[in-house]
């Protein structure tokens, strides 16, 4: 019994002493003193030194509790609380709360809270909070909240509320709420809000919100919304959408949105004119027909669904040079057997008439034609097809119909 009393006292005076030394260490000032060309209204009595109002040229003291005006620099030794304005610097040892305001920059060697404006920089050492506006950075050693607004770059370990740069904000850990970048948002674990840009957003965890940008998104795993005109994750358990989205590792489980689909899941969650699976199969066809003479497509068949790509040469008439198109095919198929298919799809075809706009035809016209078709694979890698449907063609300008008529077309399927 006596021992346990005599364990819990000595606890208790080394968590006292622990507290003490920590409440010292706090109050303890690393700035040194210097010349003071200002006039002041101090209280001496307390410690530290309290300095109620302040102007003059420039003031090195120990703590501002009110208004310091200075031409050139304003350094507090411990806190500042109030307004603190100066030509050039406004430095504070320890805590800045009220507003800061200076020519080049405002240093705060613990916490700044309120409103901070500098020509600039501002440099906090652990936290800003509140709004905090510099010409040129906000640069903090823990975390920004509230709003962070810099002509070129906020730097943190954490954005949280709103951070806005000309070129970037860059963290080391977290980005939460809206974070707008004019080039570049990075974040070196997970972003949780929106991030903004006119580039490219970096994630180098988990997006767990919602990246925007008009070039790219990376992310190596994506749980919310990528868009972009390319967005790329390893792992994609939300959506992307773009002209061209990729992840890469497989049991994904997300959504991929957009023109050029890529993705090493073989169950991916794909719409697009074309998607791309490990179990994707490439084929080239050859063909021709009343509509299209001769034509060249690549096709891209998953399970149950297939997309087609290709030019040919359009026929007009007997009487009339051949005219040129481009085409995009999607359907869905059924294997009948192991070797014949039946599939339907429509088609859309941009058509480009060349020297016959002299003769009168429109310059530009486009056709929609679904169709179904057969198709014999004789081997693995080659095969035969016949398909049969309608087409109408109409004009571009005014939208008038041009012509229609049953569609006819055989050819080759290769690889």
């Amino acid at each position: 019994m006596r021992f346990k009393v005599i364990s819990v006292f000595l606890w208790g005076s080394l968590l006292a002493g622990t507290h003490l030394f920590a409440q010292q260490t706090e109050q303890k000032s690393v700035l040194k003193k210097g010349p003071n060309v200002s006039l002041n209204i101090t209280n001496k009595k307390k410690f530290p030194q309290r300095t109620y109002l302040n102007v003059g040229l420039f003031t090195n003291s120990p703590c501002l509790n009110g208004l310091g005006i200075n031409v050139i620099s304003s350094l507090q030794h411990y806190n500042s609380y109030g307004l603190q304005l100066s030509g050039l610097t406004n430095v504070s040892g320890l805590k800045a709360t009220g507003v800061q305001i200076s020519g080049i920059a405002n240093v705060t060697g613990k916490r700044a809270c309120g409103f901070i404006l500098s020509g600039l920089t501002n440099v906090t050492g652990t936290s800003t909070y509140g709004l905090s506006v510099a010409g040129l950075g906000n640069i903090s050693g823990g975390d920004i909240k509230g709003m962070g607004i810099a002509g070129l770059v906020n730097v943190s370990e954490d954005l949280r509320g709103m951070a806005i740069a000309g070129l970037a904000n860059v963290n080391k850990d977290i980005q939460a709420g809206l974070i707008i970048g004019g080039l570049m948002n990075v974040s070196g674990n997970s972003s949780r809000g929106v991030q903004l840009t006119s580039l490219l957003n970096v994630t180098g965890k988990s997006n767990q919100g919602w990246q925007i940008a008009a070039l790219g998104n990376v992310s190596v795993e994506n749980r919310g919304v990528q868009s972009a005109l390319l967005n790329y994750s390893v792992e994609n358990k939300g959506v992307q959408l773009g002209i061209g989205n990729v992840n890469t590792k497989s049991n994904s489980r997300g959504y991929q949105i957009g023109i050029i689909n890529v993705s090493t899941d073989s169950t991916a969650h794909q719409i697009g004119c074309i998607n791309l699976k490990p179990d994707t199969r490439v084929q080239m066809i050859v063909s021709g027909g009343n509509a299209n003479k001769g034509s060249v497509s690549i096709r891209f068949k998953n399970r149950f669904t297939y997309t087609q790509i290709g030019a040919g040469a359009y026929y007009l008439g007997t009487n009339h040079p051949f005219s040129v198109s481009g085409f995009y095919r999607a359907g869905v198929y059924h294997s009948l057997t192991k070797k014949l298919d039946f599939s339907a799809d429509i088609g859309y075809y941009h058509i480009e008439s060349l020297d016959n706009k002299n003769q009168g035809f429109p310059a530009r016209l486009y056709a929609l034609e679904p169709r179904i078709s057969l198709e014999y694979s004789l081997t693995k890698k080659f095969g035969l097809f016949v398909s049969g449907g309608y087409g109408w063609t109409r004009t571009y300008k005014g939208n008038q119909a041009f012509d229609k008529k049953m569609v006819i077309e055989a050819g080759m399927v290769l690889f």
